[in-house]
């Protein structure tokens, strides 16, 4: 049993209890959250103001420096409507755009199934739009460029153009080599067509006429389409002397002695040697000079050699 000393009953104990307990409460509020309090040094006229600490003055200056956050504004639904019928010229041009590549993509006016091919005389029309590879393509689509690289690899094609347009119109026109001499080939047993730059061509001998070229080959070499023949600039040399002398048709070339031909004049004829290409107009003045000269004379060599146009000869006639 307990004996209260103090003379308090028990309400006021209870009122002293919950007044401890209050200021405990007050005590521990005050801890945690730091309230300004007065200087102790005095808060007269003349006291000093206490300093602030490092860590409060670095908190002061980046809430100060920290920039404020603004919310957004709401967009009201009249903006986004502008901004809907500003584009709306851009997007209709798109759709058309679209739509138009689907069409032209689809339709099979826009196909080809054919073309116009000009120049073609040697040549199958056929084999030329065979080789372009525009065949059940669309227009739109087909590379001109391209389409005359593989026609250019066809032979006796020299030059290509192909133009494209609306609605599905494709022109070929073609550039081909035209044949000006028929070599034979002794050793082959065949003649080949050449052009004037001497590339044998695939043409057969369906395009012969009366002014055709000859030339009998006597040499051991092996033609076939698309060789260039050699030695470089024969043929030409070939076409100068027809130019120059058109009673002679057919020429020969032997691979000692190069080019040459019968001089043929009343009661006989003889062999005139030529040789390469080298000098060759100065070779042709000699040659019609010296004819002159022995015609005039009533002399038939054995031979007339100008290989040497400085030093032409001829051979002395079998009876002397």
């Amino acid at each position: 049993m307990r004996i209260n000393l103090t003379g308090e009953d028990k309400s006021q104990r209870r009122r002293r209890k919950g007044k401890r307990r209050g200021d405990r409460r007050s005590r521990t509020f005050e801890s945690a959250i730091a309230l300004p309090q007065a200087s102790s040094r005095g808060s007269g006229r003349g006291a000093r103001p206490r300093r602030k600490s490092r860590r409060s003055r670095t908190a002061t200056r980046q809430q100060t420096t920290q920039p404020e956050v603004v919310a957004p504004s709401p967009v009201s639904p009249g903006i986004r409507w502008r901004t809907v019928l500003a584009r709306m010229p851009m997007i209709l041009i798109l759709a058309a755009l679209i739509g138009s590549i689907a069409y032209a993509s689809a339709d099979a006016k826009f196909f080809v199934y054919d073309a116009r091919i000009m120049g073609a005389s040697h040549l199958e029309t056929e084999t030329i739009y065979q080789a372009a590879g525009v065949h059940e393509q669309n227009i739109f689509w087909i590379q001109p460029q391209k389409a005359t690289r593989r026609i250019l690899q066809l032979e006796g094609i020299k030059a290509v153009r192909v133009h494209c347009s609306l609605p599905a119109q494709v022109t070929i026109e073609v550039e081909e080599r035209e044949p000006v001499v028929m070599w034979r080939v002794q050793s082959q047993e065949r003649d080949w067509w050449l052009d004037e730059e001497g590339i044998v061509l695939p043409y057969h001998g369906n395009v012969h006429s009366p002014n055709t070229i000859f030339v009998l080959d006597s040499s051991e070499r092996h033609l076939k389409v698309g060789d260039r023949i050699e030695p470089e600039g024969i043929v030409r040399s070939v076409q100068q002397l027809a130019v120059a002398l058109p009673e002679i048709k057919v020429f020969l070339y032997q691979e000692d002695r190069g080019l040459s031909f019968t001089q043929r004049v009343d009661g006989g004829g003889w062999p005139v040697y030529v040789g390469n290409s080298e000098d060759l107009p100065h070779k042709i003045q000699v040659v019609q000079a010296l004819t002159d000269y022995l015609m005039t004379h009533n002399v038939h060599p054995r031979y007339v050699d100008v290989r040497w146009a400085n030093h032409p000869v001829y051979g002395r006639p079998e009876s002397e």
